[in-house]
């Protein structure tokens, strides 16, 4: 019988190295290889390798001393798997862990869990991608261009990002085919599922200007990867990492909710940010990496801005001169209507957001009423509507829940109770724009919309503990 012919590989672990089209170092090059490159070996001469580089088509010579030679077959799996183990943490080496990795998955025997080796491909390319998106115009740069190169030999792909309003340099970012992978493999470790579910969870090439169509569809993608981690998979997860999770969870859910309600889907959404809610509830704080604090507040304040998704309506029965009412204009618009008795309209005020109606909340006088209303997914104002001296008109205010962008942060406005005769008004706002999160409770004054007083905690202000609402107290996510 004639003996299996094992492929020799040679790996690339320094770089810049040079193949030559003679055994000499004087001899002249052929191509510049980098971190990671795989060169098939064919032999020995003169104190150097006679190679094949199939990424450029073309043989030449490397020093042995510049690559590491395996034999792709079963039996440097254990071996290869190891060096991938530690490479895959070690910053700058991402070209040579993709190269590794990619080695140990051609020598992996069959019905072998792959599922670490394609994470580690996954966590490789997306901190390649930062680095390049990071990049400074130096010398470095032909070394990083390589090691791009290298990457996309293996069939790394990577979008690229134009700079926007926004951003004013192009960035690259790993399209994530390793991590769908691993969340296709069955059977693969519940740690690296919940690692593939959490970068999917996170579009690092979104476009600020993309349509609602395409937005949605992202969602979708995510909440069906996260919440393809089923129980048993959560109970073998460290917390931390399952904290992280849940966490992605609550703002998946909360999205979908907003998206569903301007949909004109009420039971969807009100399904959807339970779901966020629950998430949110059974994160526990304790057990989060120090880096994931900000995680936290953030997803608090998204889930925040849709919580009126979820909330019924207060139980009101008492007889107005006034009632409000909500009537659709152009297409996704719809316009709050203050009318009389005689259905006359003394005050209108339009939107093309989700204006909730199940937020509307009354003074003891009925002259002043407020309601939430969110234009954007994580983005909820509160509008409050004053009726004139005579009667005969009211006006509508916006209260924002910063000075912040909207489409670049988080945050919520909401109605905390009124005082006895309406001249004040306590108002909740939070928000986390630009990664500086803020909570403040307000005395509003009613007439000029003036902040009176205002703290960071509830407890501090004597009017939160006099006039706030049992209803707002029992179902806020400020005082979490």
């Amino acid at each position: 019988m004639t003996a299996a012919v094992v492929l020799l590989v040679a790996l690339v672990a320094e770089d810049p190295a040079v193949l030559r089209n003679a055994p000499r170092d004087d001899a002249p090059a052929q191509a510049t290889l980098w971190r990671g490159d795989w060169l098939e070996v064919r032999g020995e001469s003169a104190g150097f390798l006679r190679v094949y580089d199939h990424r450029h088509e073309r043989a030449g010579y490397v020093r042995p001393a510049q690559v590491r030679v395996y034999a792709a077959d079963g039996r440097s799996a254990p071996e290869l798997t190891a060096v991938v183990r530690f490479l895959r943490d070690a910053a700058g080496f991402e070209s040579l862990g993709i190269g590794y990795a990619a080695l140990a998955l051609r020598a992996l025997p069959a019905g072998e869990d792959p599922s670490e080796l394609l994470a580690a491909i996954g966590t490789l390319a997306d901190r390649l991608a930062r680095r390049a998106s990071a990049r400074r115009l130096d010398s470095r740069d032909a070394v990083l261009a390589g090691e791009l190169e290298v990457a996309a030999s293996y069939g790394v792909r990577f979008k690229v990002v134009e700079p926007g309003p926004t951003d004013t340099r192009t960035r690259l970012c790993y399209d994530g085919d390793a991590w769908e992978r691993v969340l296709a493999t069955p059977g693969a470790a519940p740690a690296e599922r919940a690692r593939a579910a959490l970068f999917l969870s996170v579009d690092r090439c979104a476009d600020p200007a993309a349509p609602p169509a395409v937005v949605r569809a992202f969602n979708d993608r995510r909440l069906q990867a996260l919440t393809s981690i089923d129980f048993v998979a959560e109970r073998a997860l460290p917390p931390s990492l399952l904290g992280r999770v849940r966490l992605r969870r609550a703002q998946a859910f909360a999205w979908h909710a907003f998206d569903q309600a301007r949909q004109g889907q009420p039971e969807v959404a009100a399904r959807a940010e339970a779901s966020a809610v629950r998430e949110l509830a059974l994160t526990d704080r304790g057990v989060l990496a120090p880096e994931d604090g900000a995680l936290y507040e953030d997803t608090a304040v998204r889930v925040g801005a849709s919580r009126w998704a979820a909330e019924a309506a207060p139980r009101d029965t008492r007889a107005r001169p006034v009632a409000l009412t909500v009537s659709p204009r152009a297409p996704g618009e719809s316009c709050l209507r203050v009318v009389d008795s005689r259905r006359a309209v003394l005050g209108e005020h339009c939107t093309f957001g989700v204006i909730w109606t199940n937020a509307l909340r009354w003074s003891a006088s009925a002259r002043l009423a407020t309601i939430a209303v969110q234009p954007l997914p994580s983005w909820t104002e509160l509008w409050v509507l004053r009726r004139s001296g005579d009667g005969a008109s009211w006006t509508f205010d916006t209260l924002a829940p910063s000075s912040a962008d909207p489409d670049r942060g988080a945050g919520y406005v909401e109605a905390a109770g009124f005082s006895p005769d309406g001249a004040k008004l306590l108002v909740v706002r939070e928000a986390d724009g630009d990664g500086r999160p803020s909570r403040r409770f307000q005395v509003v004054d009613v007439p000029t919309l003036r902040v009176d007083k205002w703290a960071s905690t509830a407890d501090r202000l004597v009017a939160f503990k006099r006039w706030s609402s049992p209803g707002w107290r029992a179902s806020t996510l400020a005082l979490r």
